[in-house]
């Protein structure tokens, strides 16, 4: 049994239909909301900051200090903003490696069964191949049997027997 957290959400509830779905849109949403609360007390804070003169600055001394206080509050935008990001990767690394993974090892499975089917297929067809040629080369052994055209007779047996000089001769 999964522990509930402070949103209500356990283990269970991502493991269901569309639950990390669920989960990411809404933590997204949230971490959006942050992200630009934070961006508008920013622009706020860096403005009012950069409005504080200090006696012996030189025009945009002001400025820049105010960007350097700033900055570590930009970078918790920044890194809100990233935040959004990773949370749309919760749903799709999960889509990646536990709904699409077993799908594609059932294709990949598919696709070796077909594989090793006609391998099987083409080994068959070897062995008949090599009755073929194994016939071939005894009709070659009593002779060249062809007339003009190149066409064997039904019966090889009963012409006459040719030798390879012969149809050398009868070739040129």
């Amino acid at each position: 049994m999964s522990q509930t957290n402070r949103n209500g959400w356990t283990s269970d509830h991502l493991l269901k239909p569309n639950g990390t779905a669920l989960f990411a849109a809404q933590q997204r949403e949230r971490l959006r909301q942050m992200a630009n609360e934070v961006q508008g007390l920013l622009h706020e804070y860096q403005a009012s900051l950069g409005e504080i003169r200090i006696e012996g600055d030189k025009p945009w001394d002001a400025k820049v200090r105010a960007k350097r206080a700033a900055k570590p509050m930009a970078s918790l935008e920044k890194h809100l903003r990233q935040a959004v990001v990773d949370a749309e990767r919760i749903h799709t690394s999960y889509t990646r490696f536990y709904v699409e993974l077993p799908l594609k090892r059932a294709e990949q499975a598919k696709a070796k069964e077909l594989k090793k089917a006609a391998k099987d297929g083409i080994r068959s067809g070897r062995e008949q191949q090599s009755l073929n040629t194994a016939s071939a080369l005894h009709g070659i052994g009593q002779g060249v049997y062809s007339d003009q055209n190149g066409n064997v007779p039904e019966n090889p047996q009963k012409t006459e027997s040719v030798s390879f000089l012969d149809f050398l001769q009868k070739g040129a």
